[in-house]
């Protein structure tokens, strides 16, 4: 990236203090904490691309955050304060008593001690070191990292101090040493700074939650235990360092690694927590503020693109967004008044749509084809959390119209399947945290609205060079279009594509010849029923959802496929109607091609689709 493009980042990111905590000048030169990458769009001399590639840098001068309107800086020692504030709590008690409510709750309450949620829970992993071999059996009620944050948000429905209580035992637990039921998680001695990350910041969650209902003392030894955190790493699989927070805050790996987005989170939701407690060092807590405000748009600019395709893949992806990432921007609305996901920079919300995008359902199950990259198990591994809480936390990552479109995906693809299972309203992890947030976002009383009536047929990811189209959101014989047409790369990465590839009516089918590289154009309507793509070597395609044609879904390229083909001029087109058993016949019609009342057109390379009028 070039250095004008980290001047712009510097400014946007610092030129501005964190609302109600201390104000940043804009420096002259980016900040230490703003690392660029090596060069991403050449190859090194080897011809191997470095590690970081991606097509292009993030574009445009549009700030990363819009400001929240009618947002109140945080009161002297308020708590709640992260996944929500104090103000939102009598709404959501009341929520507590909807039918949505209680089913999450009475979820939450298994989750935490296998039972009823009114007592400590008795089941703690037996491991003593990350990566020993020894995973916790799948029993409700083992502890975990968001058992405190679980007891906490009881507390606060229920103001009864017996849950702050439980919290206080979880951090008493993790202080000393126990594990999570999935031992590369914990306070002490984790797997590496991706694993403390998530950690902390999920303790911090607790710590938040559980606040009020802990004495004073309590308080500040909890919280200096998570501001003062500094563990030494050992062990063979260690990394040879220190963690603490300015390791976590400016990220010991860069944002095109999936460490990053853990790592930098969960620090976030750190020193949101704890910024303005009386005993803390506010000037240490301003400067990494500072610092992990840079490393969340890091995430978002050159880890993610403004598709959500993160530079590892899909599954590592899932790691650098699901387990604490969408929750740190969550709390850094709330907090700092600072919204990513209302920005003008489709970023942020992106993390949560491609799933909805990307995903057909077809009897409760997702189908998520294909799988691009780094980790494809962690895809829909709703279990845990690496692929856990599209819905439960993703409903806290988008505007409002879109969470409409969100729950109507829920409620006609998941909810039945999720409810025969136990697991309402996308709680199937073992985590309390993702019932925690499910609670938390669930859009009790929003009207559902369909997909289509909300977000655009499709979409791309110019940072990455990845396009989507999705004809409908209906059913399992839905049709979804992908294709990578360049190279990404972290420490993993995923190739390039040679083919489109269609999820369409059960079936994973590729079509069209892909030559990589950087595509020469991009159009498409307003709501995305029409498009077209020119790629590097000049072949183009086009995609048509009007149903012009006489087919709901019609493709079009000038490149080697199977279909029909006509030719306009010396120009081969080659028609295929995927969903079709009895397709409608192209034609050429002077310098055109025609499909029923769907004209396409050849003009300087580029493949331009014109409905006919009746």
């Amino acid at each position: 990236m070039d250095r004008r493009f980290w001047a712009r980042l510097a400014a946007i990111v610092t030129g501005v203090g964190v609302t109600g905590l201390a104000a940043a000048a804009a420096p002259a030169e980016p900040p230490a904490a703003i690392r660029s990458p090596e060069p991403g769009l050449v190859r090194r001399p080897d011809g191997t691309r470095p590690y970081g590639y991606r097509l292009q840098p993030a574009q445009g001068e549009e700030p990363w955050f819009a400001v929240a309107p009618a947002h109140a800086p945080i009161g002297v020692g308020e708590h709640p304060r992260l996944l929500f504030r104090r103000s939102d709590l009598p709404a959501l008690r009341q929520k507590a008593r909807t039918p949505e409510g209680q089913a999450i709750l009475r979820r939450l309450r298994l989750l935490l001690d296998g039972g009823e949620g009114e007592t400590m829970t008795t089941r703690f992993s037996t491991a003593t070191q990350a990566y020993s071999g020894q995973r916790a059996e799948p029993l409700a009620g083992t502890y975990t990292i968001g058992h405190a944050a679980g007891y906490g948000l009881l507390y606060q429905l229920t103001g009864d101090r017996k849950f702050a209580e439980f919290g206080r035992e979880c951090f008493e637990r993790a202080l000393t040493g126990t594990r999570d039921r999935d031992d590369r998680y914990s306070f002490r001695q984790p797997g590496g700074a991706l694993r403390a990350g998530p950690t902390l910041g999920w303790m911090a969650v607790g710590y938040d939650l559980c606040h009020d209902g802990w004495d004073a003392a309590t308080r500040e030894r909890f919280g200096r235990a998570l501001l003062n955190y500094r563990e030494q790493m050992q062990g063979a699989r260690a990394e040879k360092q220190v963690i603490d927070l300015e390791h976590l805050a400016r990220g010991s790996m860069p944002p095109y690694s999936n460490h990053f987005g853990m790592q930098v989170g969960g620090a976030a939701l750190v020193l949101l927590a704890l910024t303005g407690e009386p005993w803390a060092d506010q000037a240490r807590l301003d400067a990494l503020l500072r610092d992990v405000e840079t490393s969340l748009v890091r995430n978002l600019a050159e880890g993610f693109g403004d598709g959500g395709f993160f530079a590892e893949g899909d599954g590592t992806g899932s790691m650098a967004s699901q387990i604490v990432f969408l929750s740190a921007l969550q709390a850094w609305r709330n907090v700092t008044g600072r919204d990513f996901v209302a920005s003008a920079r489709p970023n942020a919300r992106m993390l949560t749509l491609k799933w909805i995008y990307q995903t057909v359902f077809r009897e409760g199950r997702p189908d998520f084809w294909p799988v691009r990259g780094g980790y494809p198990h962690n895809v829909w591994a709703r279990t845990g959390q690496s692929g856990a809480g599209y819905f439960a936390l993703g409903l806290g990552g988008v505007r409002a119209p879109e969470r409409a479109a969100m729950k109507w995906c829920y409620e006609r693809f998941l909810a039945a399947a999720d409810a025969a299972a136990g697991t309402p309203f996308d709680t199937a992890s073992h985590y309390p945290h993702f019932a925690v947030a499910s609670f938390v976002n669930w859009p009790v009383g929003l009207a559902a609205v369909p997909p289509e009536e909300i977000l655009p047929r499709a979409y791309r990811d110019a940072v990455s060079g990845f396009y989507c189209w999705r004809n409908r959101w209906r059913d399992g014989d839905d049709t979804v279009i992908t294709v990578l047409t360049n190279e990404t790369r972290g420490y993993m990465g995923a190739q390039a594509d040679t083919a489109l590839a269609l999820n369409s009516r059960g079936r994973h089918v590729t079509w069209g010849t892909i030559t990589a590289g950087p595509p020469r154009h991009w159009s498409m309507s307003l709501r995305g029923e029409t498009s077209a793509l020119t790629l590097a070597d000049g072949t183009a395609f086009a995609v048509d959802f009007t149903g012009a044609s006489g087919a709901d879904v019609m493709l079009v390229t000038t490149g080697p496929a199977e279909g029909q083909t006509v030719r306009v001029g010396a120009t081969p087109l080659t028609f295929w109607f995927p969903t079709m058993e009895s397709p409608p016949v192209a034609r050429v019609e002077g310098d055109d091609a025609v499909v029923g009342r769907q004209r396409v057109i050849l003009r300087d390379g580029n493949l331009i689709l014109q409905m006919k009028e009746r």
